[in-house]
């Protein structure tokens, strides 16, 4: 099996005013929700489906710190996880189980969700993200024979 590789690199978003970031939520459309201390969510749809973003807030400055973005399937009432990715400093803290739970919590309040799912690459062992989102409650399926972890699912 080859090693653990990252998921796509992270995407970079940092305001160094408030201004700059109410401007983002403006044009966005997003909610704001603060999580604890300095975090806040930032919930989003793009008309494909629900993202949520976590930034974290140093005096003025605002970084994104972790996001998760989804697509809504209306008829079969599903949301696919496209990604779901935490800045490689920020992990084992937390940041990413606190975000999956807030997305769970509020995709259903904007969405007739009964399933979220989402793949992992076949090609990549994936022993941590396996164990994460096994705590979350996800069922850890192979698609094929070959028993390699490839679908997380999990029924609302």
């Amino acid at each position: 099996m080859l090693p653990r590789q990252e998921p796509i690199a992270f995407e970079d978003l940092k305001f160094n005013t408030e201004e700059d970031f109410s401007r983002y939520l403006t044009e966005k459309k997003g909610s704001q929700e603060k999580l604890k201390d300095n975090f806040y969510y930032i919930l989003t749809f793009d008309g494909i489906g629900p993202r949520v973003d976590v930034f974290e807030k140093s005096n003025q400055e605002y970084l994104r710190i972790a996001y998760i973005d989804s697509i809504y399937d209306k008829k079969f009432k599903n949301l696919y996880i496209s990604i779901l990715n935490v800045k490689p400093e920020y992990r084992n803290l937390g940041i990413g189980t606190s975000l999956y739970n807030y997305f769970e919590e509020i995709s259903p309040q904007k969405f007739e969700v009964d399933t979220i799912n989402g793949k992992l690459d076949p090609w990549i062992q994936h022993k941590e993200r396996e164990r994460f989102y096994s705590r979350l409650g996800f069922k850890l399926i192979s698609e094929w024979d070959d028993g390699i972890i490839d679908v997380i699912q999990k029924q609302i």
